[in-house]
């Protein structure tokens, strides 16, 4: 009972919060807050915030139409998506990774989908968890439902926004691309095989293709959630460090939050468990062909002839933390390899 009233006297600050700073207007509900103050629709190359309502519930994403675009030819749409926790949203990722740049060099738009606040309630039976959405709101955390362990509908989201874009823009179906970072790496492998008949490749960093989502203690007789086999092949590349202490390479249980004696564990696969699993989803050629970078410092693992000439390629970065792998600290940057990847790979 009182962690209930707890939630509810949060929910309230935090609404008071959004109304009083303009974010919620209570003579007009949600309105567009628009980054190019002079562009009244997603038509002409900058950067936008915008809303739509996807099962109820009014959603926010961020885009960045390429210098260049004049609607006249297709172009390629990529899903960059947000980590989970501490100051992880649309915006944040936006400044932190080098993708409007690439997309003004390659001429694709890029959408940074915005996760949600508070989705945390069923797990109100841990005494931490009211701490921990205190916090997520305080630093404006969000968190996409990437082991559907809440009732938000994030794949119907990013299905609903596909549908928006392809109305709004001349997107190119067949060009329909999803990477994102650390809880967005995960995400993006839930899309893949959730979204297989409109994805046409994925790209997680530092994530992994599941695992077990915030119990009290280590707990190795829970069943871990598993993304499942697509009906389509999905060709995968995936960045990951061996050095990575948030999502270990390893993969294993993890403290990923305490306060005293109060703790929330994680348990992620290993990142060659969900390798393997996408290699044989994509029935790929289970012996890889292996480059190395100059130095030495980064391993790829390219395995081919999948269906479709579907393959999975495993970047692994061997001094690499949780974090993108961009230039100049990496001789091969997640982006390039990325786009390479994704020109590759349309939808067959």
């Amino acid at each position: 009972m009182k962690l209930m009233l707890l939630r509810k006297c949060l929910i309230i600050g935090i609404v008071f919060l959004l109304i009083s700073t303009g974010f919620i207007s209570c003579s007009c509900g949600f309105f567009p807050i628009k980054e190019n103050q002079n562009k009244n629709c997603l038509s002409s190359p900058g950067d936008y915030l915008r809303f739509i309502i996807s099962n109820g519930i009014i959603r926010s994403f961020r885009i960045h139409i390429p210098i260049g675009y004049d609607g006249d030819d297709p172009v390629p749409l990529v899903f960059m998506l947000h980590g989970s926790g501490q100051d992880n949203n649309a915006r944040s990722i936006k400044k932190y990774c080098d993708m409007d740049e690439k997309a003004d060099e390659e001429g694709f738009i890029v959408v940074y989908p915005n996760g949600m606040f508070l989705t945390y309630g069923p797990y109100l039976d841990n005494p931490i968890v009211p701490f921990m959405e205190l916090f997520m709101f305080i630093t404006n955390g969000r968190m996409l439902n990437c082991w559907d362990t809440n009732g938000i509908d994030d794949v119907g989201f990013i299905d609903d926004l596909i549908d928006h874009l392809q109305a709004k823009l001349n997107i190119n179906s067949s060009r329909i691309f999803v990477t994102g970072v650390s809880g967005g790496g995960c995400m993006s492998y839930r899309l893949g095989s959730e979204l297989s008949d409109r994805i046409a490749a994925i790209a997680p960093i530092v994530g992994i293709n599941g695992g077990i989502w915030f119990t009290q203690e280590p707990d190795d007789s829970i069943e871990p959630y598993i993304c499942s086999k697509p009906e389509n092949p999905v060709p995968v590349i995936a960045f990951n460090g061996m050095k990575d202490k948030n999502v270990p390479y390893e993969g294993g249980w993890l403290n990923s939050f305490s306060i005293g004696p109060l703790e929330l564990w994680v348990y992620f696969l290993s990142v060659n468990e969900s390798i393997n699993l996408w290699v044989d989803y994509n029935n790929c050629n289970k012996t890889p062909q292996i480059e190395e970078s100059k130095d030495g410092l980064i391993i790829k693992r390219t395995y081919s002839d999948g269906y479709d000439s579907s393959e999975v390629v495993s970047v692994t970065y061997v001094e690499g933390g949780h974090n993108l792998f961009i230039s100049p600290k990496f001789e091969w940057t997640s982006t390039d390899l990325m786009w390479e990847f994704f020109e590759k790979h349309p939808k067959v």
